[in-house]
């Protein structure tokens, strides 16, 4: 019975994933925070970015309000394959320990990104073992975290970055909603 909000990690930068997130921002009170990615890739500014998101999201997932972290919708490419591959990691490397400084336990957690969706499970969350639940969508599948993780039990979305109709994130933010007004309905029944 936590009572904190959710959270949507969102690390994909392709066009459906921002369509996505665009709903998600118009269609439902979600609570979004972005990332600086020009902060991210410059060293004396990256702690102090990673350290202020994870500490506007604990506030807001402590406040029961479901969020979402999204890196700037502007992508920054290098100069070569190579360099844009190194900026991209820098960013996953980011998103990974602004999740490990986030003080509070999510409600779930959605991973928006193939690569995104991997790291923050090994990386931030140190998951050895889940338990497939099934799938929240189509080709989205769906975690029990295993005891060895930060957060055991909790639940864990890994959403692919080219997967699902513009309002798939919608969705899936309504429907994690409605089980947890049923599950809080069951629990005030005394």
């Amino acid at each position: 019975n936590n009572n904190n909000g959710g959270l949507f990690v969102i690390g994909s930068y392709v066009e459906k994933t921002s369509l996505q997130v665009e709903a998600l921002f118009n269609k439902t009170n979600i609570t979004a925070i972005e990332v600086h990615v020009d902060a991210l890739l410059d060293p004396l500014r990256r702690q102090r970015e990673i350290a202020q998101v994870a500490a506007e999201t604990s506030t807001a997932l402590s406040a029961g309000r479901d969020t979402a972290i999204y890196t700037s919708r502007q992508l920054i490419t290098g100069e070569n394959g190579a360099s844009s591959l190194a900026i991209g990691q820098t960013v996953s490397d980011s998103l990974i320990e602004i999740v490990q400084n986030i003080t509070v336990q999510p409600r779930y957690l959605v991973a928006k990104g193939g690569i995104t969706s991997s790291d923050i499970a090994t990386k931030g969350l140190g998951v050895k073992r889940a338990m497939v639940m099934g799938q929240a969508q189509p080709g989205v599948p769906a975690w029990q975290l295993g005891p060895e993780s930060r957060y055991p039990g909790m639940s864990y979305i890994i959403f692919p970055g080219n997967v699902g109709d513009n309002y798939a994130l919608v969705r899936i933010k309504n429907n994690l909603q409605q089980e947890n007004t049923q599950q809080e309905g069951t629990r005030d029944a005394h």
